[in-house]
């Protein structure tokens, strides 16, 4: 079996800012509503804000709004931040990151003007929070970075270590495990000093789950088997839950499978664990697994197909389960011998990672315009400070002043000779590539013009080659001559053909599989003289092309068969049906021609087989390294399955 990729459950964590003593939500409601002053009301409403997070996002949001729109009575920026900061945290949730980045960045600039290193600080980290809530990584990195360069200078030890700890689950995200290990054990050395147990729990998680990605599966068990001491003692079940589940995807990485299910089991037993989506979303697929690898069939199907029934599932990774979830389903129906199934969830696999694929460029365009939009907001606040620091100078001494901005003229002006400078080099250098592109150009054209007249001749070629046999078999009255005739003239017609198409459409490296086999399928028709209104054709060819060197020998295997479906199989019979289907799976081509016809028997060799068309396709078969399979009941089903095919690699487009 081959094994899916492994998924590990990290949890990002931040120390809320204090509040002293945690207030009820019967004294903040007090506050809010019937607090003496305008400040006091805002500061009940921000915290309710801060408070209803994890509760009700949608009623923090209400509290947060409230609490903007009295701000605007009472000239406290500092208090404003805060404001801001929440609110911009509920939108996350309810998954607004433009509305959240929007405050977060006023709340930065209120930050910086005001001089609120702390305040500061958190706008900074609920800004990565966001970008990683919507996937874009570098850019949650980035402002990571500004955080802790901020939390460093006012000595914040819980936060310093909050923000390693997330930026060490980034760079193991993204592959940087020595980035990764070296942040995990900054945040690891504070925790410890401080003897949290839910930090622990959730720290030796995170640095188990960088030995997972790299396979160093004793090391992550080692790290998880703390996380899970510390976990059984922490005020929060879901670290206790995530640790059993990670363990269980350790386990079946190293194809354990039955101490797999050890771990699966505990977190089974959870009272209502179906409800806690996430956590159960991934258990299905662990258990999935570990029975896909003990070849229980059955039940990987069951607990795969539980997870894709799901309402929904995970958390940001609902593409990337269902991913999973369809591989799986495909491997075990395909283990079961129902290809059927198993080509109908592969299928369902294949438009899911084309989604994922798609999802992750428009996650790298928006995360290059979110680091673009960060840095011209860097560059508003850079000038902000340039501004505060100017009219300190101006106070001290107006001097100074005259001499910063005659300094900032005459760089000014070197600056715009320099570029003066460059541009009329890069412009030099751009009309010579131009024209060395067109040199290339013209040769690559010339070329493909070249290439295009082979294909043609070659086209013409095969065609006076058909014509003449045309020609031979009206001077012959062997009926067996005949025959073999018209089926050489059949098969030139067939190379005839992709010569025609790799002429006509001017793609010289490769054709269109379904307009070719559509094209061959209505010559053989022409030729054996059939009424489509008596034998039905049904075509599902998937959108792909392929390179000349396959395309010859598929085309000659299909003529011949759908030849003999076509002289053999609806003999005595008025009707029937003619099926062609060619597919992609898991680099293999699977192509079947199906009739339902008098059928045929399985144990049939081609390889002991006198005819010439026989030969051709067991010649055929073994050029193309290839399996084929046939079953004789219902008619007559023959596929053929080519290993690692080649698409199209057009040389001159």
């Amino acid at each position: 079996m081959k094994l899916i990729g492994i998924l590990f459950i990290c949890l990002f964590v931040c120390h809320p800012p204090s509040f002293g003593q945690a207030p009820s939500l019967d004294s903040l409601e007090a506050m809010a509503f019937h607090g003496t002053t305008d400040s006091i009301k805002i500061e009940g409403l921000y915290k309710l804000c801060f408070s209803y997070l994890s509760i009700d996002p949608q009623k923090a949001v209400l509290y947060g709004e409230e609490a903007l729109l009295l701000s605007n009575k009472v000239p406290n920026e500092i208090l404003l931040a805060k404001v801001l900061n929440n609110l911009a945290q509920a939108y996350d949730l309810q998954r607004d990151f433009k509305k959240s980045r929007a405050l977060l960045q006023k709340a930065i600039y209120l930050s910086i003007k005001e001089n609120d290193e702390e305040g500061l600080g958190n706008a900074q980290n609920n800004m990565a929070l966001s970008y990683y809530l919507e996937g874009q990584l570098d850019s949650s990195l980035f402002w990571h970075y500004r955080a802790l360069e901020t939390r460093t200078k006012i000595g914040n030890v819980l936060q310093i270590a909050d923000t390693h700890n997330n930026i060490g689950i980034l760079f193991s995200l993204t592959k940087a495990y020595k980035n990764a290990l070296f942040h995990l054990n900054e945040a690891l050395k504070i925790y410890v000093s401080h003897k949290d147990t839910n930090d622990l729990a959730n720290i030796y998680s995170n640095v188990a789950d960088v030995y997972q990605r790299q396979k160093k599966y004793d090391s992550a068990i080692h790290f998880l088997h703390l996380s899970i001491n510390y976990a059984k003692f922490a005020s929060s079940p879901n670290l206790l839950k995530n640790a059993y589940l990670n363990m269980g995807f350790c386990y079946n990485g190293m194809q354990d499978y039955n101490k797999a299910l050890e771990y699966f089991k505990k977190i089974e037993s959870y009272n209502n664990i179906e409800k806690d989506v996430t956590v159960y979303s991934y258990l299905l697929l662990g258990l999935s697994d570990a029975y896909l690898g003990l070849h229980n069939y059955a039940l990987a199907i069951s607990y795969a197909e539980q997870g894709i029934q799901l309402p929904s599932v995970g958390d940001n990774n609902k593409l990337e389960l269902y991913s999973y979830y369809y591989k799986n389903l495909a491997d075990a129906y395909e283990a079961q011998g129902n290809l059927s199934n198993a080509l109908l969830y592969f299928k369902s696999y294949k438009s899911v990672t084309d989604s994922l694929r798609t999802e992750e460029n428009i996650r790298n365009l928006n995360d290059l315009a979110a680091k673009y939009e960060s840095k011209q907001k860097d560059q508003q606040i850079e000038i902000l400070n340039k501004d505060n620091e100017l009219k300190s100078l101006a106070l001290k001494d107006k001097k100074n002043i005259i001499i910063f901005y005659s300094i900032g003229l005459i760089v000014l002006v070197f600056s715009l000779g320099s570029i003066l400078l460059l541009y009329f080099n890069k412009e030099k250098l751009n009309h010579e590539l131009a024209e060395k592109n067109k040199l290339i150009t013209q040769s690559l054209a010339d070329k493909e013009v070249l290439l295009k007249e082979i294909h043609h001749r070659v086209k013409n070629n095969l065609q006076v080659i058909s014509s003449l046999l045309n020609l031979q078999s009206k001077t012959i009255q062997d009926e067996n001559a005949l025959i073999a005739l018209k089926e050489a003239r059949d098969r030139v017609k067939a190379m005839a053909i992709i010569h025609q198409n790799l002429y006509v459409e001017g793609n010289i490296a490769g054709i269109d599989m379904h307009e070719y086999i559509e094209k061959l399928i209505n010559n053989l028709f022409s030729s054996y003289n059939i009424d489509e209104a008596n034998i039905q054709l049904k075509m599902e060819v998937d959108p792909i092309q392929l390179e000349i060197d396959y395309l010859i020998p598929i085309g000659l295997i299909l003529n011949e068969l759908i030849s003999n479906a076509l002289k053999y199989a609806f003999k005595g019979r008025e009707k029937g049906t003619l099926e062609v289907t060619l597919h992609t799976w898991q680099n293999k081509l699977i192509l079947q021609v199906k009739d339902d016809g008098i059928g045929m028997p399985n144990e049939i060799d081609f390889k002991h087989l006198s005819t010439m068309g026989y030969q051709l396709i067991d010649s055929f078969i073994k050029k193309l390294k290839a399996e084929l399979y046939i079953d004789g009941t219902n008619g007559t089903t023959i596929t053929l399955i080519i290993p690692n095919y080649h698409t199209k690699t057009a040389v001159y487009e």
